[in-house]
């Protein structure tokens, strides 16, 4: 599963199919080539905010599309959310320029399935040049989003300062062994820049939809790798020089060292939620150590456990848990007050859940 969000937008169109297009305020466009239809005039009149636009071209086809003439119409000024989905090989040079020009203060953009930047230097720089045009922009989410060596630390640097909400997920896929390695993970620090006002950061990984066909590798298969810790320090590094102003931060992509797990909390000290993966060697306990250390603000944690061999043992005893005694619960309640809830689990298997209800704390 890529994203909640793409699930928010999914019940939204929905809600919204059988709706009179005067009162429309989603508009979904499936395209089989770039060119834009005309808006009818109710749009511009219906205070339309959002649009999304799917792919609907052909694969075989794609390439050549590429090569021919588009044409962007006149978009509704109201418009303040775009998505473009399953655009798999890009955009022709110009096209997301040309888009562009056409929103007045854009708030939020979804990338969905696509190498945005496409694949030639002429739409690398359109897309560059695209995201830097969008100055007003609030919320973005790029979702399983690839690109070349470089696209996305270029990315970071020209994204809007005013940017609040950054998620960049990607979805496992457990039939290719070096998926991994296509994750632009050593890139993922210019996105947090001298400069950015970043209050919600999402950097991660998602198991994919479980289904019940025995000839679906990715529906069958459970849990998630995370990028190794190497890749993480730049980011890290990042963190405790501009991350004070995050509220929620998931970084569940990368595996984090303890040592690294305390430098992200101690630096970014306006802390709510937190969702990270970190190596155990030891336990639970050893996190909460931790997290208890000092106190802090934060009111949910999710921790995603690395295990590391010295724990693989306890695992096969099991059944893939790590045991928890409630002791270590309310020790770690005497330092992190307002923390109400805990989501634990190896590598996002068997997740155990614990809320707090008063002073106690209870296994859901």
């Amino acid at each position: 599963m890529a994203s909640a969000y793409l699930a928010n937008q999914a019940q939204t169109l929905e809600s919204t199919a059988s709706v009179d297009p005067s009162q429309a305020q989603v508009a979904q466009i499936p395209l089989q080539t770039f060119s834009l239809p005309t808006f009818p005039e109710e749009a511009f009149k219906s205070g339309l905010e959002s649009l999304i636009l799917t792919s609907d071209i052909k694969l075989d086809e794609y390439t050549d599309i590429l090569t021919q003439p588009f044409s962007v119409s006149n978009l509704p000024a109201s418009i303040k959310s775009l998505t473009l989905e399953l655009f798999s090989l890009g955009y022709p040079p110009g096209f997301l320029n040309e888009l562009g020009k056409k929103f007045s203060g854009l708030k939020a953009i979804t990338v969905y399935s696509q190498l945005i930047g496409g694949t030639t230097k002429e739409s690398r720089e359109d897309a560059i040049a695209f995201v830097k045009s969008q100055t007003e922009l609030q919320e973005a989410h790029l979702l399983d989003v690839f690109g070349s060596p470089g696209f996305f630390a270029e990315l970071g640097e020209s994204l809007s300062p005013n940017l609040k909400l950054l998620e960049i997920n990607y979805t496992y896929r457990h039939s290719d062994p070096k998926f991994l390695e296509t994750i632009p993970s050593k890139e993922m620090a210019a996105f947090i820049g001298k400069g950015k006002q970043l209050v919600g950061l999402t950097l991660s990984i998602s198991p994919p939809d479980i289904t019940d066909d025995d000839e679906d590798l990715e529906g069958t298969e459970v849990g998630v790798r995370p990028v190794s810790g190497k890749h993480s320090e730049s980011l890290v590094e990042a963190l405790v020089e501009n991350g004070k102003d995050i509220i929620v931060l998931d970084l569940t992509m990368f595996e984090l060292s303890l040592e690294d797990l305390e430098k992200v909390l101690d630096s970014c000290h306006n802390l709510k939620g937190i969702h990270i993966t970190v190596s155990l060697e030891k336990g639970w306990k050893e996190v909460f150590d931790v997290l208890g250390k000092k106190e802090r603000g934060i009111e949910f944690a999710e921790f995603v456990g690395a295990p590391g061999e010295s724990i693989l043992e306890e695992l096969k005893n099991n059944k893939g848990e790590i045991n928890l005694d409630e002791e270590s619960l309310n020790k770690l309640s005497n330092t992190c007050k307002d923390l109400k809830a805990l989501s634990l689990s190896i590598l996002k298997v068997k997740v155990t859940n614990w809320t707090k209800d008063g002073d106690k704390w209870q296994k859901q």
